[in-house]
């Protein structure tokens, strides 16, 4: 399992990460003036934008955020076809065993990854239980109060395709877009994946990738930097391919550069 990430782990997001903490981790620490004021965080987010652009990401970060501010966070993470099933009705016991675990173990944030697979649009083409399934998750954000401490995240890479009566306030009250990076975002996000290299590239070097990669999103530059690391040890130890044992590598001699 990788290791968890904070909001200092991901670049070229820094607008989205002040609207998550404005919106869930504020709430959380500062409640008090929040219940002074009379002002309703947020009950739900959603996530939308190309695939591989960070939004699940994102998610893992916020909780963990959220766990390091003085109190534990608890985070369930479902796709949504987790939560359908053949069975009539057993769809939507998943989605109240669910929340009735969220708010058991709140505070903790629900994420929902591929929501659009959960709550498509309703239609009279639509069968019956896909249509149950999302009026049981309307009713069951419905019932969230203001003040629950639950919060529920979705993510999804077509906005359209979902039911339009998530996307009002008191549901998903704000949405969240996460672009393809530009230029500069992906220097940062490139320079994010090599921090940890003990023989980093220059930042020239990077800022030439950056802009020889013009449409990669931060998964495809994530594997960029990987194929650059069996590229250097092809090239240094192409004896490994041909060798059933172990061979020893000496990793000062590998260095990605241009």
């Amino acid at each position: 399992m990788a290791a968890a990430k904070d909001f200092s782990s991901i670049g070229g997001l820094e607008s989205q990460i002040q609207i998550l903490k404005e919106s869930v981790l504020f709430p959380l620490m500062y409640g008090d003036i929040y219940a002074r004021f009379n002002v309703k965080p947020p009950r739900g987010l959603l996530f939308y934008g190309p695939p591989g652009t960070g939004k699940t990401l994102m998610a893992g970060a916020l909780a963990l955020e959220c766990s390091t501010a003085g109190r534990k966070v608890s985070f369930i993470s479902r796709k949504g076809s987790d939560c359908l099933s053949k069975w009539v009705g057993d769809s939507e016991k998943r989605l109240r065993d669910i929340f009735l675990r969220a708010k058991q173990t709140k505070p903790c944030i629900i994420f929902f990854d591929e929501v659009d697979g959960l709550a498509p649009v309703r239609s009279s083409r639509q069968d019956f239980v896909h249509t149950s399934v999302v009026s049981t998750l309307l009713a069951l954000m419905d019932g969230l109060d203001n003040n629950s401490e639950v919060i529920v995240i979705g993510a999804t890479n077509r906005l359209e395709a979902i039911d339009p009566a998530l996307r009002r306030p008191g549901r998903f009250d704000k949405e969240l877009y996460f672009p393809l990076p530009c230029f500069n975002t992906r220097k940062e996000i490139l320079a994010v994946h090599v921090n940890n290299w003990k023989d980093k590239p220059g930042k020239r070097f990077v800022s030439y990738l950056a802009s020889k990669t013009i449409g990669f999103c931060g998964s495809d530059l994530q594997a960029l930097c990987a194929e650059a690391v069996m590229c250097c040890v092809r090239r240094n130890y192409p004896q490994i391919y041909t060798t059933k044992a172990k061979h020893r590598i000496n990793g000062r001699f590998l260095k990605v550069s241009h």
